[in-house]
């Protein structure tokens, strides 16, 4: 072999070398990108559950029925044990989904209330379900394009080396399930846990 078919070979396998480093490189960024986008959304989400017992204590002055109370209670305590069960993100995103339509049931129910207190919270959380759809949208963007790179040829040459695989997304795979109707409310405020809610990892 003439030196320069060597270094012809030479500079094909360090091409082809350099060439699966980037792309598995871009994939194990992918998968950062999607990890980080999922730690915030868990963030907004835990944000929410901290303000319903402030909506639900600022009700009572607003002159809300307890009945329209207990979706949104009951709503939050599945999603709440949804996430401390450490459940799939399919089964988090349905119970998110039910705690969304609670909410939005009873705020949209009571636009022409004056009550401050009631009308302020509200609307903080009429942010933080902006919020929480822009964080699902960024999070599944990033793991869509994950998994259609883990799916095709080669990029999927990539991940094998890589040891990357798909990620799940924040979508509920089936219809979302009614939440349990009877919590228990205690002077127009959440009753108290018994155990422990600690932020999921």
């Amino acid at each position: 072999m003439t030196s320069v078919a060597v270094v012809i070979v030479v500079a094909s396998v360090a091409a082809t070398t350099l060439w699966i480093r980037v792309g598995v490189q871009r994939l194990r960024t992918l998968r950062l990108r999607h990890r980080d986008s999922l730690r915030l959304l868990r963030h907004e989400l835990d944000d929410r559950y901290d303000l319903v017992p402030t909506l639900i204590a600022a009700s009572a002055g607003a002159g809300v029925d307890r009945a329209m109370l207990r979706p949104v209670v009951g709503a939050r305590s599945l999603a709440i044990e949804m996430r401390d069960q450490r459940l799939g993100l399919a089964e988090r995103a349905a119970a998110e989904n039910t705690l969304s339509a609670a909410l939005h049931d009873l705020i949209g129910g009571l636009d022409g209330t004056s009550h401050w207190p009631f009308v302020r919270v509200a609307r903080e959380l009429q942010v933080r379900e902006q919020r929480i759809a822009g964080a699902v949208r960024v999070c599944n963007d990033i793991g869509t394009t994950l998994n259609d790179a883990v799916a095709s040829f080669p990029t999927s040459l990539y991940a094998k080396i890589g040891a990357i695989g798909p990620v799940p997304l924040f979508e509920a795979a089936a219809p979302v399930v009614s939440p349990v109707q009877d919590a228990p409310l205690q002077d127009g405020t959440l009753a108290p846990k018994a155990g422990p809610d600690p932020v999921a990892a």
